[in-house]
């Protein structure tokens, strides 16, 4: 996703829910993976944006949480 069609979908949001907070949700194990006892899922906030260069994609925005 670019940065404009991130902005252009949190326009929307806070629109129709105000400023609310906002938080990512990952996994070290692809989609799909059987889980276990514990899943491998963590939700975090953003804290800091870093600009930097991507082995695969090349120029882009990384969120440290």
């Amino acid at each position: 996703m670019t940065i404009s069609e991130l902005i252009a979908q949190l326009q929307v949001v806070i629109v129709a829910e105000g400023n609310i907070e906002v938080t990512c949700t990952g996994s070290a194990l692809p989609d799909g993976y059987p889980g276990g006892a514990l899943p491998d899922i963590f939700e975090t906030t953003v804290e800091t944006l870093k600009i930097g260069d991507h082995p695969t994609i090349g120029r882009s925005v990384r969120l440290y949480m």
